[in-house]
């Protein structure tokens, strides 16, 4: 098993977090029927903090994994119109995109998912929780980690203060992940 996901937006939106709390979660807390997951994590982010782009790569195997890029991500999470303009022509046929619909205009030609994380994360009062909305979203559609893996490891992450808004829109992205599978 090989998975790979490409979290994509700009500085100050967590992008970062997002893919660091997926790795941590995979490779320290996930158990596959007696197997281990490895997780490979890269980001890359503009000359400024905020404002501009950044962008998380993470690679998910059951086996160790050596090469560390994502080249055409399996999962495609957008939080960004300029993030999707450049992301999304680095896509295949098969890659699931998650997108902020309230942000993000364009809708791909490929199966995807919209999301109003940003409205969740205010009206539970935190709106930098909005990555959380996201990766609870593709943590509940990918099945790649566990709802459980991905608490523990945004347990571990979150900085003073942030533990029980990220625990809550996570919990909130994973029910807006079951919704559209109990759609479809």
């Amino acid at each position: 098993m090989k998975m790979s996901v490409r979290f994509a937006g700009m500085g100050g939106q967590g992008i970062i977090f997002a893919g660091i709390v997926l790795a941590r979660a995979a490779a320290l807390y996930e158990k596959r029927e007696g197997r281990e997951l490895y997780a490979i994590q890269t980001q890359s982010y503009g000359p400024a903090a905020r404002g501009e782009s950044s962008k998380c790569d993470v690679v998910i195997c059951d086996e160790q994994a050596f090469y560390p890029f994502v080249e055409r991500p399996d999962f495609l999470v957008v939080m960004s119109q300029p993030a999707f303009d450049k992301y999304i022509e680095q896509v295949y046929q098969g890659t699931i995109v998650i997108l902020e619909e309230d942000v993000v205009e364009g809708r791909p030609d490929l199966t995807y998912y919209g999301v109003n994380a940003l409205k969740k994360a205010e009206r539970l009062g935190k709106r930098e929780a909005a990555n959380m909305v996201m990766l609870g979203t593709l943590v509940q559609i990918s099945g790649v980690i566990s709802r459980e893996a991905g608490l523990r490891a945004i347990n571990d992450l979150s900085p003073m203060g942030s533990l029980d808004a990220n625990e809550a829109a996570f919990r909130e992205g994973y029910a807006i992940g079951k919704s559209f599978q109990s759609e479809g």
